[in-house]
């Protein structure tokens, strides 16, 4: 899998549509952004301490009032949200305005991501 680097995202590059129903519309596209700590998290405070947190659960928050998260959550140290988008570049732009993001509190890894079963989750 190739990967493209950027300043603080990474996109992997693989072709996103393995879905088996190939008829099914193609819209929107589903991306998964997994979120790691950043150089800026200090191990010494809790989250709702670290600078750029409630600006980023802001930013989440309107994601979904605006239903670009599916769904979301953590494991282990890692978070993660389904975002739906039209493409590659707006699910981009979703995650880079995060200001945690911006500023280096999260680091930030999104990938295409091609369901091929709409499971249960409502």
């Amino acid at each position: 899998m190739k990967y493209i680097l950027l300043p603080v995202i990474m996109i992997a590059s693989a072709a996103a549509g393995y879905c088996q129903d190939t008829a099914v519309e193609k819209d929107p596209a589903y991306f998964i952004a997994l979120f790691t700590t950043g150089e800026r998290w200090d191990t010494t405070k809790q989250a709702h301490e670290q600078p750029y947190f409630k600006e980023h659960s802001l930013h989440l928050a309107e994601l979904r009032k605006a239903k670009k998260i599916d769904i979301g959550g953590r494991y282990g140290e890692t978070g993660m949200i389904i975002l739906k988008a039209k493409d590659e570049a707006e699910a981009l732009s979703l995650i880079a305005n995060d200001v945690a993001v911006k500023n280096r509190l999260f680091d930030v890894r999104v990938f295409p991501f091609g369901p091929f079963y709409a499971g249960c989750v409502e």
